[in-house]
């Protein structure tokens, strides 16, 4: 009798090779010169970008793997729209990429910015139950606000809840800001239906830290596509990066789902110190109340942040995690 091999173990590595497969080689063509030997220009949106090839969708649904132009004043990211014309049957080159309508970007390294995807009307932070971040949440609630996307919140991974008081206080002050919570479980399908209408003719991306779930929900949501899926590293409790480049998916209601790579810190990018209360939603009214114009928020008295935390208007934990976030961001944009 053969040797079983446990379930897990195996759709991991499955998973793992399937994920590998998927992966496009690089396209070494050369292009030609003449531009009479280039298709007719197809209209279409970036479904993923690796290196120095990005894949793209066109609108008639066939796949083409394109060079970029040299030209092009922005990189085609997950979510652009863009223009390409056909060097072979399944192979191409972006000539144009379309205004985006909104962008979210991050800080890289060297001070230099990344761009995590375009044209975004939803962002949805996972978090797993066991496992909260907050202040990861706030900075993400902060840079939504900064751009103009709405954002929802979505609490994966409930059947492994040990203390649902410790998630409802943790979690209580943004369902009184307006913010729509999800709890759901990736694994037993609880609460996927209402998430999915809530993105139906939507672009939406999935953010958040690794190993919270988030390629298991699109899973979920996305019939035929199977992703890697990682655990939490059982010593530390830090998640395993699963998805390790952005890659946009069709939702079968309609609209479509950006996953992207995992973090565990997320810098904001175009936000200087103060405009941090400005961006949180139950702090932004209670501005221009405080005695000192200049006011830090910290002991200075009559301060209406901290008047309005011993009222029990705001939590005590979102102005603590206000201050952590704003002492993290320059006095002014290194960017600029």
């Amino acid at each position: 009798m053969p040797r079983k091999i446990r379930d897990k173990q195996l759709s991991l590595r499955q998973m793992a090779r399937m994920r590998g497969a998927r992966r496009p080689a690089p396209l070494t063509m050369e292009l030609p010169d003449d531009e009479s030997a280039l298709g007719p220009e197809e209209e279409g949106r970036v479904v993923a970008h690796f290196g120095l090839n990005v894949e793209v969708e066109t609108d008639s649904g066939e796949r083409l793997r394109c060079a970029v132009r040299e030209a092009l004043l922005e990189e085609p990211v997950c979510g652009d729209r863009v223009v390409s014309r056909r060097v072979g049957a399944e192979q191409g080159v972006i000539v144009s990429v379309h205004e985006r309508l909104s962008v979210l970007r991050r800080p890289g390294p060297h001070q230099r910015l990344l761009t995590v995807a375009a044209n975004v009307e939803r962002i949805v932070m996972v978090s797993a139950a066991a496992t909260l971040n907050t202040g990861l949440v706030d900075r993400y609630l902060i840079a939504a606000q900064k751009a103009g996307i709405e954002p929802l919140l979505v609490v994966n991974k409930i059947d492994q809840m040990t203390d649902r008081n410790a998630l409802e206080a943790a979690f209580a002050p943004y369902p009184r800001m307006g913010y729509t919570l999800f709890q759901v479980s990736a694994l037993h399908e609880t609460g996927i239906e209402s998430l999915e209408e809530a993105l139906r003719d939507k672009t939406a991306i999935f953010v958040g830290e690794s190993g919270v779930g988030k390629s298991s929900l699109i899973n979920r949501m996305v019939p035929g596509e199977i992703l890697r899926t990682a655990e939490v590293h059982a010593a530390t409790g830090l998640g395993r990066h699963a998805t390790t480049t952005a890659r946009l998916y069709r939702l079968t209601r309609g609209g479509f789902l950006i996953d992207s790579p995992g973090v565990r810190e997320f810098g904001l990018h175009g936000v200087i110190r103060e405009e941090i209360p400005g961006l949180m939603r139950d702090m932004a009214p209670r501005l221009g109340q405080c005695r000192f114009k200049d006011c830090r928020h910290m002991r200075e008295p009559d301060c209406a942040l901290r008047a309005a935390v011993e009222a029990g208007e705001i939590a005590a934990a979102r102005l603590e995690s206000m201050r952590r976030i704003a002492e993290s961001v320059p006095a002014r944009n290194p960017y600029f």
